[in-house]
């Protein structure tokens, strides 16, 4: 069988956020794959939240993190995309307006405008760490992803005003904020150009809206059976959900493993 690029989203599609495990099916698949094939992250989450899958991270040498803004390969960075710091202020002035809380993702760290205990209680219940708060993070660090802790008429409004982003729903608490560019597929195929992989050899896994671009062009896109309609409706395959063996059900219909 032909090397393959096998790229992973990590909420809902490695990681069973409801039960804060990954699925031992899953850590047996992965094994299984690594051994003839190349394994990859595609998450909107930064470097320093991939500690929901540290016990399987060793085999992974490739990452498009950030939804695509940042991505590293073997260690190096092949691709880096901060947001212009004259967008952000604008957005967090019609934020402030609008009573949101939000934030900013840097590689290494995040920001928070407001942190209070509603906040803090949201970020332990969905197992994030907790921010920092400084609604001024942007001034002196770089920021390749925002958030916003909003309703869908919120964001709304910002997305009308602020065309220059995109909104992307997130666990139905909020919206990634990213310049209207960037997506995870995006992502892919700079990795894959600098890798010099063809796109029909790249199998993607993922569950959410910013799958969906990722899930729709890959070789085979494949959607988590807990994913959303929007995923679901681009798949090449619709597998079971991630706590009833998805990946690995996944894998053996196409005889991957």
């Amino acid at each position: 069988m032909k090397r393959k690029l096998f790229l992973f989203d990590i909420d809902g599609t490695l990681y069973d956020v409801e039960n804060a495990l990954i699925p031992p099916s899953t850590i047996f698949s992965l094994q299984e794959l690594a051994k003839h094939h190349h394994l990859g992250i595609a998450t909107g989450r930064s470097e320093f939240m991939l500690f929901p899958i540290d016990e399987i991270i060793h085999f992974f040498n490739d990452f498009v993190l950030v939804n695509g803004q940042y991505i590293k390969s073997d260690k190096q960075v092949v691709y880096a995309d901060k947001i212009n710091k004259d967008l952000i202020n604008k957005l967090c002035l019609d934020m402030d307006k609008l009573n949101i809380t939000y934030g900013f993702q840097n590689i290494y760290e995040e920001a928070i405008s407001n942190l209070n205990e509603n906040v803090i209680n949201l970020f332990q219940k969905i197992g994030l760490k907790i921010p920092k708060e400084d609604k001024n993070y942007y001034l002196n660090n770089d920021v390749y992803q925002m958030f916003a802790l909003c309703d869908q008429e919120k964001a709304n409004i910002l997305k009308d005003k602020h065309q220059e982003f995109q909104f992307i729903r997130w666990l139905n608490i909020g919206f990634d904020i990213l310049p209207k560019k960037a997506n995870k597929w995006q992502g892919v195929l700079r990795l894959i150009n600098y890798l010099g992989i063809e796109i029909q050899d790249v199998v993607a896994f993922g569950d959410g809206d910013n799958d969906v671009e990722m899930i729709q062009n890959a070789g085979i896109g494949i959607a988590m059976g807990n994913g959303t309609k929007n995923a679901k409706k681009v798949a090449n395959y619709i597998t079971t959900s991630v706590d009833k063996d998805g990946i690995y059900n996944a894998l053996k219909y196409y005889n991957f493993i």
